[in-house]
């Protein structure tokens, strides 16, 4: 048995060991930065959105308004109408 062989072995073995720990520890880090990235992305698209909801729910509130004021105009011309012409009637 030659112990320098052995060794010279044991050293290429443990150099690969270490070279292939160094690229999983490289590969383990890119994917953690993708995961950040991901989850700011993430985060500011929820406060982008929130945001949205309370513009929408505002116009929303604004429209509702509008409406009802339509409705209550509607309301009193088709009330005009069934009373008639303002009260103006035209004899033949």
């Amino acid at each position: 048995m030659d112990v320098e062989r052995t060794i010279e072995f044991i050293l290429q073995q443990q150099a690969k060991a270490e070279a292939r720990q160094a690229q999983a520890e490289a590969k383990a880090e890119r994917q953690m930065a993708a995961i950040r990235k991901l989850i700011q992305t993430g985060m500011r698209m929820i406060v982008k959105n929130e945001e949205l909801v309370k513009v929408t729910q505002a116009e929303l509130r604004e429209l509702t308004a509008v409406q009802k004021v339509t409705e209550t105009k509607l309301q009193g011309l088709i009330d005009a109408l069934r009373r008639g012409r303002n009260g103006s009637h035209r004899k033949n």
